[in-house]
């Protein structure tokens, strides 16, 4: 470790030159490279020090122990929320109520609507297996959920896209 990732001496000595707690604790959890060489070696030297050492290191392996010993909590899953699920559903029903009511004009124009872009499919699907036949698998997958997505845009865009009055039979 760097010594500017060490602690400093402030930190690690008390005023009478003995370890303080906080180098002492570190020493004891093993967080040795936090500390410099020369609180180490004091650690080793000083008969005050090392029997505060043991001390420290008696009380961290109690905590372990202690820890370890302890019942864990383990909370219950919490239930599904049916009723949540429920209303989302009902408030998403009511919203999409109003436009129930042109699916069956929706539903007779989808055949002249899918034969209409028959062409444009195939032209890129034809586009898609020329490019993919030059990458791997994953590019197969990539180009076909692309031309997937905005094949249904445009099919989406081509429906609801407001028509100039002209292309209806209208004349003015």
């Amino acid at each position: 470790m760097s010594p500017e990732e060490e602690l400093d001496d402030d930190v690690l000595f008390e005023p009478d030159g003995h370890l303080s707690d906080v180098a002492l604790t570190a020493l004891a959890d093993g967080e040795n490279e936090l500390l410099p060489e020369r609180a180490k070696l004091h650690a080793e030297s000083c008969d005050v020090c090392t029997e505060r050492l043991g001390a420290q290191a008696l009380l961290s392996v109690s905590v372990s122990e202690a820890l370890l010993a302890a019942p864990v909590v383990v909370r219950a899953a919490e239930p599904f929320p049916v009723w949540a699920v429920l209303c989302g559903l009902a408030l998403a029903t009511t919203g999409v109520a109003p436009m129930l009511a042109e699916v069956p004009a929706w539903l007779v124009g989808l055949p002249r609507a899918l034969l209409a872009s028959t062409p444009i499919a195939l032209r890129v699907l034809s586009s898609l297996f020329r490019a993919a036949s030059l990458g791997g698998p994953a590019l197969w997958v990539v180009w076909f959920t692309a031309t997937l997505l905005l094949g249904g845009l445009g099919f989406w865009v081509a429906r609801h896209a407001p028509r100039p009055l002209s292309s209806k039979g209208v004349d003015r």
